[in-house]
């Protein structure tokens, strides 16, 4: 989990979240115990680098975060925040398909422990160190370099390993499957890395080399696929999402052979996890795990709206006449309890209050309570950390009315029905 860390609101990061959705009934006027028993979307990201993100910072303060080199803005991180998941992150840099399934890692157990009967999503991104990928091509670069104490590459062994490579993904989505039957399971391909042609600076490998590391990337890319296929996963194709943003490209979603201080040679940087989490929640979105939608009034014709479109921290959350405009189209999660996203921010209480006539606003999202909601029972929209719904303040007609919270009350006022 994130902690410690502070929104400029004053609000406490805690990277425990949940996300919108139907939770039970909650009767007449809700409680803080009745919110208390809404849990999240459950999420349990696993895999090697790709998914942990080495060199991106902060370092998260989960078990073995630090020796897996484990990032609070690795694209699972992001995605949990974003839709308000509750994440369980064991990806580890370094890890192969055998650190998943049976081979403790830097003392930790195998990641497919972290997958319950509980387990709604997990995305997966693994098998690139079964083939060597990064190491060679660390390998090439510190050869070419003038390094003393380089690796070598054994491209028999490479081309070998390769033979069983799509067998040993299907056993993990396999396993995924027999630990969480009701899970949705994502297998998320390898960023990309090389141009489709030619080289750079920053990328000092010769013609030979780089044609051999494509080739190793075009083959991980068709192991992966054929896994998916062949065990009932969905396919998150980051790398051609990527194709365009490769280590010598102006705008690169991985860093390249001589990286800045901190950062890791040749593995996704802060922009390309971001992007591959939105790569992934269109995925969710597309086998119906997130959805969009307007919150309707029980005042005819008004919606939950952000004022003038903007995108600000700060801005208003209102009333305001329903118009199918992207200000009212909010995103989230059917099935649990959580975050309304929209304009890529979230729904959030001003400064975490919990007092009745709090104001509403949008906000960075960031997974606290102030940002946590249930549809409750009259299509209400509660608050679990406050036990408060989602008000129209007076139940004011008038266009531009700022939303707050208040105590429940099964008035029109707190009426909000998503509406796709």
């Amino acid at each position: 989990m994130l902690h410690g860390a502070r929104s400029p609101g004053g609000r406490r990061l805690l990277y425990a979240v949940v996300t919108l959705a139907v939770a039970g009934a909650v009767a007449g006027v809700s409680s803080v115990a009745d919110a208390a028993v809404v849990t999240g979307l459950h999420y349990v990201a696993i895999g090697s680098s790709f998914a942990a993100g080495p060199g991106i910072s902060p370092v998260q303060s989960s078990t073995g975060a630090a020796a897996c080199a484990r990032s609070s803005n690795n694209y699972a991180s992001v995605v949990a925040r974003d839709l308000g998941a509750d994440l369980t992150d064991v990806s580890c840099s370094g890890a192969t398909t055998a650190n998943v399934l049976t081979t403790s890692q830097n003392g930790l157990p195998p990641q497919i422990q972290a997958v319950t009967s509980a387990t709604d999503v997990v995305t997966i991104t693994v098998g690139g160190n079964d083939v060597d990928y990064l190491g060679s091509m660390g390998a090439y670069t510190c050869q070419n370099d003038g390094g003393s104490t380089c690796a070598s590459v054994d491209r028999a062994a490479i081309d070998k390993a390769f033979a069983d490579e799509p067998a040993r993904l299907q056993n993990v989505v396999n396993a995924v499957h027999s630990a969480a039957p009701q899970a949705q399971v994502y297998l998320v391909n390898y960023f990309t890395i090389l141009p489709d042609s030619g080289t750079c600076s920053g990328v000092p490998l010769t013609a030979d080399q780089v044609a051999y590391e494509r080739s190793i990337a075009t083959r991980l890319a068709a192991a992966t696929a054929t896994a998916a296929s062949a065990a009932g996963a969905t396919l998150v194709d980051v790398a051609a999402a990527s194709h365009g943003h490769d280590a010598c490209a102006a705008d690169p979603w991985v860093e390249n052979g001589h990286p800045p201080t901190g950062r890791t040679q040749y593995h996704p940087n802060a922009t390309g996890m971001r992007n591959a989490a939105q790569v992934i929640e269109a995925a969710l979105a597309a086998r119906g795990q997130v959805r969009a939608a307007e919150f309707r009034s029980g005042i005819a014709g008004k919606c939950v709206d952000v004022a003038g479109a903007g995108t600000a921290d700060g801005t208003p959350v209102q009333l305001y006449t329903c118009n199918g405009t992207v200000a009212q189209r909010w995103t989230f999660t059917p099935g649990a309890g959580g975050s309304l996203r929209v304009l890529g921010k979230c729904l959030d209480i001003s400064n975490g209050g919990t007092a009745n006539s709090t104001r509403v606003q949008l906000w960075t999202c960031n997974g606290t309570g102030a940002q946590r909601w249930t549809l409750g029972a009259g299509s209400s929209l509660v608050n679990p950390q406050s036990g408060r719904c989602l008000d129209d303040p007076g139940g004011s007609t008038s266009d531009g009315n700022q939303l707050q919270i208040f105590d429940c009350n099964a008035t029109v006022a707190q009426q909000w029905t998503p509406t796709t």
